[in-house]
């Protein structure tokens, strides 16, 4: 017995009347009739009574009606109730990002997602630097935004979206004997200690910023790495090392104790939305792909503009 032959059955003993309940259920009233036989057989006993002038309710029939309408509705309700789930579901986007980075951009693009697709819920999550690109990976996030570069091995899995270029800065601290330069170069940090991130951090992302590649080699690097933003920031401010960083750290850490000066001659930071290829063509990251693109744009056009 399944919850169509059930359903067939409910439609003849309401409407008492094969052929009215075949067209009820949009179905040939030859296949109705072969379902309710087939009911009966399993049953062992029938349901209705048949004759060329009406059909009824045997006694097993009008004892299963009731329980099969209750039956029907649960299955109905428990049915219905998945589908809310899954819509739910579909219009629920998981948002990574490292602390409070990207700050004014996510702003803007969830405004603008949320006048495009009012009914969408949108949950941002703050990661710290071991985690933003296993949130990815791990399915903890739909949508990231963090500063390239992105660990090779893993872009199989991800496609990454480059925003926007901005300069980066040198943290130090405030007693540093550069603290009060105007800029400051790679040859100037030649010979300082950085502040390291996690050592689970990718080794390719560590080096972009501890300036491997306009030094030509590693520089020296502390002993104790940071696992948080505000780990790392203390060790700065403390004067344990430097370290380098996008210009935007400064409006959203400024931290007690701690410098942020220019750094030129030197690659910029670049910011992307990356996205897990499993999640393309799911419309709402999409969507949220899309304005990243967009809104970053336009704010660099008026940034140039200005």
């Amino acid at each position: 017995m399944d919850l169509r032959q059930l359903r067939y059955f409910v439609a003849v003993a309401e409407e008492l009347h094969f052929t009215r309940a075949a067209s009820r259920l949009h179905l040939a009233q030859s296949a109705l009739s072969a379902q309710i036989v087939a009911l009966e057989r399993e049953i062992g006993a029938p349901l209705l009574t048949r004759s060329n002038r009406r059909v009824a309710l045997t006694a097993v029939g009008a004892a299963l009606l009731p329980q099969a309408r209750e039956l029907l509705a649960d299955a109905d309700r428990v049915l219905a109730e998945a589908r809310a789930h899954a819509q739910r579901e579909a219009d629920t986007l998981t948002v990574g990002c490292l602390g409070a980075v990207p700050g004014e951009l996510l702003s803007a693009v969830l405004r603008e997602l949320a006048q495009a697709r009012p009914g969408a819920c949108v949950e941002v999550h703050a990661f710290d630097f071991a985690q933003i690109q296993d949130s990815l990976t791990e399915a903890r996030a739909d949508v990231a935004f963090l500063y390239l570069p992105y660990e090779e091995e893993r872009q199989g899995e991800v496609e990454v979206i480059p925003l926007v270029d901005e300069p980066r800065v040198v943290l130090m601290a405030a007693s540093h004997p550069l603290a009060a330069r105007a800029t400051v170069t790679p040859a100037d940090l030649a010979e300082e200690t950085f502040i390291s991130h996690s050592a689970a951090v990718p080794t390719i992302w560590r080096d972009f910023w501890l300036l491997c590649g306009e030094l030509g080699r590693r520089p020296r690097v502390h002993p104790h790495t940071a696992d948080t933003l505000e780990e790392w920031l203390h060790l700065i401010a403390q004067g344990e090392g430097i370290d380098t960083a996008p210009t935007l750290i400064s409006r959203y850490y400024p931290w007690p104790g701690i410098r942020f000066v220019p750094l030129v001659d030197a690659a910029p930071a670049t910011l992307a939305v990356v996205r897990r290829r499993s999640a393309t063509g799911e419309p709402l990251v999409d969507a949220f792909v899309e304005l990243a693109r967009t809104v970053s744009a336009r704010e660099l056009h008026d940034a140039r503009s200005a």
